[in-house]
Parts: C-alpha cells; structure tokens; sequence
C-alpha cells in the first residue's frame, strides 16, 4: 500500500495537471461577492452610517414633539382660560 502510494505521489510529480485550475478564480469571484457585500453594508444606501444619521434625527424629532406638545398644552391652558374671562352672551 506504502509502494502505491508513493508512486502516485511520484506521478503527479512527472505528469503535472493539464488544463487550466478554475479554483483560483472560484475562490477570487467569492471574495469579489463578499467584498461588495460588506461595502453595501459599510457604505451602501443601507448602510451603518444611514442607520446612525436615522437614529439621530429620530431623537431631534421625539425633543421636537415633546417640546410642540409642551407648547401647545401651554396655549390651549391660556386659550380656556380666556374663554372663561370672556362674558357670554345670554339668548333670552
């Protein structure tokens, strides 16, 4: 077993492979595929930057409502109050 073995070792070594090794290209078309994976994700329109842009103009609009809510209970207090100061009008 040792004997076949070592001659088809030294086979090889006499007659090297014929034809072109597609693996080579296989293996750089898959990092080619991966590479433009991980840039869409890095700098893509779906990307980590667009993600934390969101996520901060989500924040200035939640400061924005809470501060037009604050308002606007503020102006509806004032508007009721002077209704009640105002006279009504009796239909009689």
């Amino acid at each position: 077993m040792v004997s076949n073995l070592e001659s088809l070792e030294q086979e090889k070594l006499q007659n090297p492979k014929k034809g072109f090794d597609f693996s080579g290209v296989i293996k750089f078309v898959i990092l080619l595929i991966f590479m433009g994976y991980f840039y869409s994700i890095f700098f893509g329109e779906s990307s980590i930057g667009v993600l934390l842009d969101a996520k901060d103009r989500e924040a200035k609009l939640v400061t924005e409502y809470n501060k037009l809510q604050n308002e606007n209970q503020k102006l509806q207090k004032k508007h009721f109050e002077l209704i009640q100061l105002t006279p009504q009008e009796d239909s009689f």
